[in-house]
């Protein structure tokens, strides 16, 4: 608490003193920062560096160790010619693999590789047909090298990634209510995090100067609204797109933020390979290419909030024509239902998108409007309501992990079509009694107006019990039983330059 008042009276006093200046009391004894410092950073030991960054994050890794991810799967201990993986992360610290610490501790190695040019590393364990291509890495090279130009931000960085999933530690909520009685149970991981933050639950932030910590908090706002991966696979909606408002004029912040998500994708799969960088694959890096160049022509008032969102469906629709798919387009409400199904499926390759369009073809009259019209909402338009179908990405890949080889891999995508209908609808009962205005910490140059549109976001896996049992394998109608998540009314906020 004294240390969060010195801050807070730094902040008022000395906002343009250096972190240097600042920072010395409280990181004397890191190890890390004198590492970064040294631009040691990049080249000393992976696992000296692993030790390192534990030791300066003890509390938050250790909330890590709590949380799971959201897509399992099993470590795989041997590889095609019999030699064993080398160690994850969390085994060189723990003896044991927890999700979520080697997710994080696995994207810090991916922007050593990537800074390091270590193009066959970073790629290893990539599919030949998907691999990132050389001239992406390039890119990734590029805009990590000129937005990372001091120690202070790559230590920044590194922070925000340790900090970026401690909202899927269950506790935190728990915690949170404790210090402030605010229940936020079924509120998104991102949310949990920032009040979290707000309420001074994360202690690492008080490594950082005013400048930076304002950084990195408006990057958890942003992140609260708007999470770069969702729009990459297209799991919220065109108005979450709206939050990109808040960083005009704060670059730092939005390539902090816009840096970590990148690296957060890439570790996705550490939990299950940490010897590579198996997610962030060729497709994966064009649509998050494509989330970077909507985000700047947002915040610079090029485009429409539709028109930013449109261009990644877009993108992902012209990925597959070149794979050989019919064209879609998305002034057509039923082909941009099926775009927004394919890019939530992630889907690369032909027999995928043939998989999903016959899967969507298959629903019958009652549950194939209503899925057109919930994929359709935008929640611009004054008293509409959408539902962003929260982790429906990784429900996607469960149902297809789950079926894959099985003859009625079809009908559970249709059954988990269906009930996605269900979950985009929404009852008088169910929002009758939520605010239309939601408050938010303000910014310099924001301003809050009454927000009459709404964003209710639904927690899938729910449903992640149904769709993995041997019971859904034989008769995938069993998840037409399951009712609804409970939602959530997402934190908004409306700007003077909003829609």
């Amino acid at each position: 608490m004294v240390m969060n008042h010195f801050l807070e009276f730094l902040k008022d006093n000395f906002a343009f003193r250096s972190w240097t200046q600042m920072t010395t009391g409280v990181l004397k004894d890191c190890e890390l920062w004198s590492t970064v410092k040294r631009g040691k950073f990049y080249s000393i030991p992976e696992n000296e560096l692993i030790q390192q960054i534990y030791k300066a994050f003890k509390p938050e890794i250790e909330r890590l160790k709590r949380a799971c991810a959201v897509e399992r799967g099993t470590p795989p201990r041997i590889e095609v010619n019999g030699q064993r993986l080398p160690d994850t992360p969390s085994e060189l610290l723990f003896g044991e693999n927890f999700d979520e610490v080697n997710r994080t501790l696995v994207g810090v190695l991916a922007l050593r590789w990537i800074t390091n040019n270590d193009y066959d590393r970073f790629t290893r364990g990539q599919p030949d047909n998907l691999k990132l291509t050389i001239d992406s890495f390039k890119w990734l090279r590029q805009y990590f090298g000129s937005a990372l130009v001091s120690p202070e931000d790559i230590f920044a960085l590194v922070l925000a990634m340790v900090v970026n999933d401690l909202g899927k530690d269950p506790n935190l909520a728990y915690d949170l209510l404790a210090e402030t009685d605010k229940p936020l149970f079924n509120a998104n991981h991102d949310t949990i995090l920032l009040e979290s933050a707000r309420a001074g639950l994360v202690p690492c932030l008080d490594y950082l100067d005013a400048g930076y910590k304002a950084a990195v908090m408006l990057g958890l706002e942003l992140g609260s609204e708007l999470n770069a991966g969702q729009l990459a696979q297209a799991e919220n909606v065109p108005v979450n797109l709206e939050g990109l408002l808040v960083m005009k004029g704060n670059e730092r912040a939005f390539n902090l933020k816009f840096m970590e998500q990148i690296l957060d994708v890439a570790g996705a799969q550490g939990h299950i390979f940490a010897d590579g960088i198996k997610n962030l694959i060729e497709p994966v890096f064009q649509a998050f290419k494509t989330v970077h160049q909507v985000s700047l022509s947002i915040i610079k008032d090029d485009c429409s909030l539709r028109d930013g969102y449109d261009q990644i469906l877009t993108k992902r629709g012209e990925l597959l024509e070149e794979k050989g798919f019919r064209k879609l387009s998305v002034k057509s409400r039923e082909d941009r239902a099926l775009l927004r199904l394919l890019t939530m499926g992630r889907t690369a390759t032909l027999e995928q998108a043939e998989l999903f369009d016959r899967a969507f073809g298959a629903l019958g009259p009652d549950y194939k409007p209503m899925l057109i019209h919930g994929l359709n909402i935008d929640a611009i338009e004054v008293d509409e309501t959408a539902v962003v179908p929260y982790y429906m990405p990784a429900m996607l890949q469960e149902t297809l992990r789950s079926t894959r080889g099985t003859s009625n891999q079809t009908e559970a995508l249709t059954s988990l079509m269906r009930y996605l209908a269900r979950v985009l609808r929404w009852t008088d009962e169910e929002t009758n009694d939520l605010p239309s205005i939601q408050e938010s910490a303000t910014w310099p140059g924001v301003k809050l107006y009454p927000v009459q549109s709404r964003v209710f976001e639904r927690n899938m896996t729910q449903a992640r019990d149904t769709i993995t049992s041997p019971d859904f394998i034989k008769d995938p109608s069993i998840l037409d039983a399951l009712p609804p998540p409970p939602g959530h009314l997402l934190q908004r906020r409306r700007t003077s330059s909003s829609v």
